[in-house]
């Protein structure tokens, strides 16, 4: 399994097409994946409308430099997702979203399709681990080929929001809370996307590492300067890179553990081949990534595990001072354990499941995830 790092200095200029160029050059050039006359979707990561600089989406000027590698080989550029749990997924939302995120520009420029397409289909996963059917868009589900654009981001709850969990966005947004409903443990949520991302199937990945968001993302981390271009055609090879970039071991990464035991990785990690930017050049330094999801507990200690949830796993907390009551925590809560009082949102923590689709849904930077001093000192 191979995978280049490459180095990027800027979104500006030529340095998206110079980067992509020697990323891609290992891994058979971008006419290894795209034939003429295709149907390509770009699937970006587009969470919510957000300013590039704020670093939560892929950046549009990367997305402009795959689109113009896409037209050279010969494809039709289609960009597309689906935004967070907290949007609905129609025409108004997507158009706003394009917007938002400099996507209208993009297209104006290269002629790229941005996809409006609505639909969705329930499509059966007969070899799915944990699920056997998911709902797909159909902008994914009418292309000839999928290239995974993700940003490079740390998540609440996946630890990473890399090339596999960027495959979620393929599911439309208000359905999204259902899974973190029916699967709040992580390893089945994880086990979920890696049933989509095997589904989904996506020709090649190019991660935006170029600005990146470390700290409590994928929505309200720390702005990175990284520099960085990571490209390979294995979803879950590429995150075993990113997860050693961020300087953390890639089996902390619960979508990573299930892809070995699926036998989608090697057992021994170290066989995913880096090529182009030594991997010691681009490990980041003290880079912030969140504390420890919530620890598995023997079967004698359930008596106790109100207060051990209490003191060892973080919980989200309403900044009244940044509540607009805009009530978009509410509507994406896959428990309904939030609700609007007196202009404000309230979270009632004793059945809030610890999912952080409130967190990451927030645009306002409106809810806290607080660390208990337990979790910091053993977790």
């Amino acid at each position: 399994m191979l995978v280049t790092i490459e180095r990027c200095s800027a979104y500006y200029g030529d340095n998206p097409r110079r980067a992509l160029l020697r990323a891609l050059e290992p891994l058979g050039g971008i006419e290894e994946f795209v034939k003429p006359g295709q149907k390509v979707l770009l699937k970006p990561n587009l969470l919510r409308k957000a300013r590039p600089e704020e670093a939560v989406t892929t950046h549009p000027l990367l997305i402009k430099a795959v689109v113009e590698l896409v037209q050279g080989a010969g494809g039709k550029a289609v960009i597309g997702d689906s935004p967070g749990a907290a949007l609905a997924h129609t025409r108004n939302t997507l158009i706003k979203l394009y917007r938002g995120c400099g996507l209208d520009r993009v297209a104006d420029e290269t002629g790229a399709e941005l996809s409006f397409d609505t639909g969705y289909r329930i499509i059966p996963l007969p070899n799915g681990k944990t699920v056997k059917r998911i709902e797909i868009i159909d902008a994914a589900l009418n292309a000839d080929v999928i290239i995974n654009l993700p940003k490079f981001k740390t998540h609440n709850f996946t630890l990473l929001t890399g090339a596999v969990k960027n495959c979620f966005g393929l599911v439309p947004g208000l359905i999204k809370p259902a899974y973190h409903a029916k699967l709040p443990d992580l390893d089945d949520f994880s086990s979920m996307l890696v049933d989509l991302m095997e589904f989904a199937d996506p020709a090649l990945t190019i991660v935006d590492g170029v600005w990146g968001m470390e700290g409590e993302g994928p929505g309200a981390g720390k702005f990175r300067e990284m520099g960085l271009i990571v490209a390979g055609r294995s979803p879950a090879a590429v995150d075993v890179v990113l997860s050693r970039i961020m300087g953390i071991d890639p089996l902390s990464i619960a979508t990573i553990r299930q892809c070995v035991e699926r036998g989608l990785l090697p057992e021994d990690l170290s066989e995913v081949e880096i090529r182009g930017l030594e991997l010691s050049e681009a490990i980041q330094k003290n880079f912030a990534v969140p504390p420890g999801k919530p620890m598995a507990f023997p079967a004698w200690t359930r008596p106790f595990m109100p207060i051990a949830k209490y003191l060892l796993t973080t919980r989200p907390r309403i900044n009244k001072r940044r509540c607009i009551g805009c009530g978009d925590c509410e509507r994406v809560c896959p428990v309904d354990m939030i609700t609007m009082e007196n202009g404000k949102a309230r979270i009632h923590l004793s059945g809030c499941i610890r999912c952080y689709c409130c967190h990451e849904t927030c645009a306002h930077h409106a809810i806290d995830l607080i660390h208990p001093l337990f979790q910091r000192l053993f977790v």
